[in-house]
Formats: C-alpha cells, structure tokens, sequence
C-alpha cells in the first residue's frame, strides 16, 4: 500500500484483523517507538517518508481522533516503571546488540551503569 496514503478508508486503517493494529496501538498509544530514518546526514535503510510525523497521522486515521491520545503516555509509563531504574525480581533482559528493542530496554546503550548486587 502506498505510504503517502491518507485516506481513512484505506484497508490500512479499517482491516480490524490486521496484524500489525495490535503494535499500532501500543506504539500509539504508550511507546512511541516509531522506527524512522536516521538523520538526514546519515545513511539510512528506513525511508525518510517514515519520520514521527507520519507515524502519528496514522494513529488518529487507524483507531480515531478520540481513541489515541496526542502524544503517546510514554512518560507516565516510565514514572509507574521507574525507567531505567526499574527494580523487580525474577526478571532476565533478553536482547542483542542489532535487537530493535534495546534502545528502549535496561541494556540500551542511553541507559546509565548498573550494578550487579
């Protein structure tokens, strides 16, 4: 389907089955983890038509204006969490260097040292 598509009848936005709604919302509503290009001086794999901006013209299009917020709770997320100081038991981090996930896990490269007890 195109990228440039906004029509709010487009499949992308009203297939309820579609298997990528569920991170949609998640990725709308609580993450804002959008995967978009690197900076302009950079080399890119990811299209530079895929930048926040896009991403979050697709949110109110795929669920409703009313049903996302206007910025995704990512903050509120990480005060409930304690971001990087997270602190709970039983619990293993899973994930490699090239892992799409690492950036926003307790192994980021952002994230600050941690001790081992």
């Amino acid at each position: 389907e195109c990228m440039d598509t906004h029509d709010p009848r487009s499949p992308m936005y009203t297939d309820l089955k579609s298997e990528v709604r569920p991170w949609m919302w998640q990725t709308c509503t609580e993450y804002a983890y959008w995967q978009t290009a690197d900076f302009f001086w950079r080399p890119t794999l990811v299209s530079r038509k895929l930048t926040t901006q896009w991403y979050q013209r697709q949110c109110p299009l795929m669920f409703g204006e009313h049903n996302v917020p206007f910025r995704p709770a990512w903050r509120e997320i990480n005060t409930d969490y304690k971001g990087w100081n997270i602190n709970i038991d039983r619990a293993f981090f899973i994930d490699g260097e090239w892992d799409p996930w690492r950036t926003l896990s307790v192994q980021s490269d952002n994230a600050p040292t941690k001790r081992i007890p």
